[in-house]
């Protein structure tokens, strides 16, 4: 909090008021209190999640979800209709649910250090515009971990707008992450043309392209945009994964602002390791992705010829 108060400036005031502890309720009428209060103030900021000792060796969790004393604490405070900001402490991707995921903007902090109050008011107050990616999915219930960027959670999945019918899938949620592995937003907006490939019919002597993307600043204020590459493997001798990061590259854009991003695909990213342990390259038919997520973006193809075939 003392980070915060030191950002503000009349005639802007910072009203405290305490929490709950992780696995222990606060008192009845502390929340009674917590309630009031944002029903007083004009913008609600909830610090919750989980301490560190949380995560590590012999600190799994049946739930992975936002302490229960803390939910419910959250879900008392929403009743005052106030815009609320959540920050979220911890060390493991959560199931959001209730007035924590219905929040206007969540703030994952992850475990931050003695600077914290600092960092997170220079992001709320707009001094400094975020830009980090989630670097693990976010599930919607926590029975859909495991939950992988890269690999189908079901071998029939329920593709979006198509028929449901004897697909394997949930019955409560769909298939797929709440927030996927590279998801990230800031106080801009960026758009991607369609990756564009230098060769789209590539000999293997030469064994490289290059894909290209033109990003934009589409927002009203400057700001950094990670910029993700990905790899798909149509057909080969062993299972491939459904996209595979295979770069990224950070970029920053004034409002209006647009930028070619270019990433060079060599045969050794299109490697992966048979049934012997060592790398092995195949011939065949890639998807790229040029996009800002795991789960965004358009596509393009190319094909890797075998040796000494000529692509027509």
């Amino acid at each position: 909090a003392s980070g915060m108060r030191q950002a503000l400036s009349n005639p802007y005031a910072l009203t405290v008021v305490k929490g709950c502890n992780p696995e222990m309720p606060i008192e009845v009428d502390g929340y009674a209190a917590a309630e009031e209060a944002a029903r007083n103030a004009d913008v609600v900021v909830m610090a919750i999640g989980e301490p560190a000792g949380f995560s590590g060796e012999s600190q799994s969790r049946t739930q992975i979800v936002v302490p229960p004393a803390q939910q419910f604490l959250v879900d008392t405070v929403a009743k005052a209709g106030k815009p609320m900001v959540i920050l979220l402490k911890t060390g493991r991707a959560l199931a959001l649910t209730g007035s924590v995921l219905a929040a206007q903007a969540i703030l994952v902090t992850w475990s931050l250090g003695s600077q914290t109050g600092t960092a997170v008011a220079d992001v709320l107050f707009g001094d400094y515009n975020p830009s980090a990616r989630l670097p693990v999915s976010f599930p919607q219930d926590a029975g859909q971990q495991p939950l992988f960027y890269n690999r189908p959670p079901t071998g029939r999945l329920d593709p979006p707008g198509q028929s449901r019918d004897f697909k394997a899938r949930w019955r409560e949620v769909s298939s797929y992450a709440l927030f996927p592995f590279g998801y990230g937003l800031s106080y801009t907006t960026f758009e991607y043309s369609r990756p564009k490939l230098s060769n789209e019919a590539v000999c293997w002597e030469v064994g490289r392209t290059n894909v290209s993307a033109t990003v934009r600043n589409t927002g009203k204020v400057a700001g950094e945009e990670v910029v993700q590459f990905y790899v798909r493997d149509r057909v080969a001798s062993r299972v491939r994964p459904m996209r595979e990061l295979k770069g990224f590259r950070k970029v920053l854009l004034q409002p209006g602002e647009s930028t070619d991003v270019t990433f060079t695909i060599a045969k050794a990213d299109l490697s992966f390791h048979g049934v012997d342990a060592k790398p092995v390259v195949e011939p065949g038919t890639f998807d790229v992705w040029v996009s800002p997520s795991s789960a965004a973006g358009e596509m393009a193809s190319f094909e890797l010829f075998p040796p000494g075939a000529k692509p027509k």
